[in-house]
């Protein structure tokens, strides 16, 4: 089934730059660096009518004791927006959120995980609290695989890092000897990578956000490998930092003898061709409740999902599926 007209507007929208929404002045770590962030700025008034969970402390997560579902319960009295590829983590066995849900207020609902952590045991009523978000890699497989192959990629993953697949990081190389995580165990991997890779922390530290700023356009060289974007500016200062974090490999990338050149001129038609892209992919409904639902983007080249409450789309991710940004 091929896009709805809402989502079909919303994207033309930011295409064209019309309805408030613009493009920033782009960012570079250094002149030598192959990745590029693009801000994607919406100057209309946006009335938002949902909170980040990370935002509110009147949430409860439990093992359902099912390896595929989680049990949220709302006390908020405005709904919650869950980003898909969230991990849950507690005294039982981690999960990633598949796709980005809504809960309702004041209601218990079970939400759509997979497990990123194969070989430790489900402890069913144990607490989970929101922690780091899944690598890109793990994320495509959250939206177009099963939960094999949610495994391979957790292991790839694992692997890449060890190997030394982030030596091009400023002064971050991981070997397999430094590694203290198991394969299958995503949180853990993340987490050394973080403590292995403090410039990616102070690149994105100095990411500047824009005023209105509602998201982010990611390129690698001269492709566009993430694209993700908000209906409200509140909604990107709540979470920012931690989608940019899983693009940090590219964005840190550079090059020392300067055969690519990054071309000012071609960055619209690029996000223009991007979003043709998404707008010719097929949709798949995942997820409904009385007042929003969630959809997957399927098409040659792209993968992703959006959520819409009531009548507007709220949040939207996409990624090129070629890509090997983590």
């Amino acid at each position: 089934m091929s896009l709805g007209n809402d989502i079909g507007k919303f994207m033309w929208n930011i295409g064209e730059q019309k309805e408030g929404f613009k493009f920033g002045e782009p960012w570079r770590h250094s002149d030598k660096a192959l990745g590029l962030v693009i801000p994607i700025l919406r100057t209309k008034e946006i009335n938002r009518q949902y909170k980040i969970i990370e935002e509110t402390k009147n949430i409860e997560i439990k093992d359902t004791g099912n390896i595929d579902s989680a049990l949220v319960d709302s006390k908020e009295d405005v709904n919650v927006f869950i980003r898909g590829g969230v991990i849950l983590a507690g005294d039982t066995q981690e999960r990633a959120t598949q796709y980005g849900v809504i809960i309702e207020p004041t209601s218990k609902q079970e939400v759509a995980v997979r497990c990123v952590h194969a070989s430790k045991g489900i402890r069913s009523g144990a607490k989970l609290r929101t922690s780091e978000y899944v690598p890109t890699s793990v994320q495509k497989n959250l939206y177009a695989g099963d939960q094999g192959d949610t495994w391979g990629s957790v292991g790839a993953y694992f692997t890449q890092c060890s190997m030394g697949g982030n030596t091009h990081f400023v002064g971050a190389s991981l070997t397999m000897q430094s590694m203290k995580s198991d394969s299958d165990d995503l949180l853990a991997t993340i987490e050394e990578v973080d403590r292995s890779s403090k410039d990616i922390e102070k690149a994105i530290q100095d990411i500047p956000v824009a005023k209105n700023q509602v998201g982010a356009i990611i390129f690698d060289i001269d492709s566009i490998i993430g694209f993700e974007v908000f209906d409200s500016q509140d909604s990107w200062k709540a979470l920012h930092k931690k989608v940019i974090k899983k693009y940090g490999e590219s964005l840190l990338r550079e090059q020392q003898d300067m055969l690519f050149e990054l071309k000012p001129e071609v960055i619209p038609k690029k996000i223009n061709d991007f979003i043709e892209q998404i707008l010719e992919a097929d949709e798949k409904q995942v997820h409904t409740t009385k007042v929003s639902n969630t959809k997957i983007i399927d098409g040659k080249k792209i993968i992703g999902e959006y959520t819409q409450l009531e009548k507007d789309i709220i949040h939207l991710i996409a990624f090129n599926r070629n890509s090997v940004s983590k």
